[in-house]
């Protein structure tokens, strides 16, 4: 009978400390432990491995080699320039592609700022140079024309 209220008492412990210790972890990284790849060839992974990697690719080195760039001490703003006009609904493009971020820059000024995927400018996502390359080729966008 004694033994049987000492393990109760350990499981019951254990299941506190677990639930503690998952609500302490951020929601990236809760993500990926739910959906973890089981390989490095993203190509092959589900749609919910991809989302759940690429939010916490930064976290976890057997994913991808990465490195930190610190942030400037004082940032400074991007200046705006003048709104960009397109004959795409953006939002929904984004939504099709699965993207976290689209950033327009031109001439220094930035000129469209959108966010996908439940991300805003103040949380975190993760850049990597595979995302950034798709973005533009010889700086002309490849998003069609029309």
């Amino acid at each position: 009978m004694k033994l049987k209220k000492i393990a109760l008492g350990s499981l019951i412990i254990l299941a506190v400390v677990g639930v503690a210790g998952w609500l302490t972890l951020d929601k990236e990284t809760r993500g990926l432990l739910k959906a973890m790849p089981t390989n490095r060839d993203l190509l092959f992974w589900s749609q919910p491995q991809r989302d759940a990697a690429f939010r916490a690719m930064d976290r976890l080195s057997l994913l991808a080699k990465w490195h930190d760039i610190p942030a400037a001490s004082t940032p400074s703003p991007l200046p705006p320039g003048p709104p960009l006009k397109l004959s795409l609904d953006v939002d929904a493009y984004m939504a099709g592609q699965r993207s976290a971020a689209l950033l327009v820059l031109q001439d220094g000024k930035l000129r469209m700022e959108r966010y996908g995927l439940d991300f805003d400018r103040n949380g975190h996502i993760t850049w990597s140079a595979f995302l950034l390359n798709g973005a533009t080729v010889n700086g002309k966008s490849i998003v069609p024309d029309g």
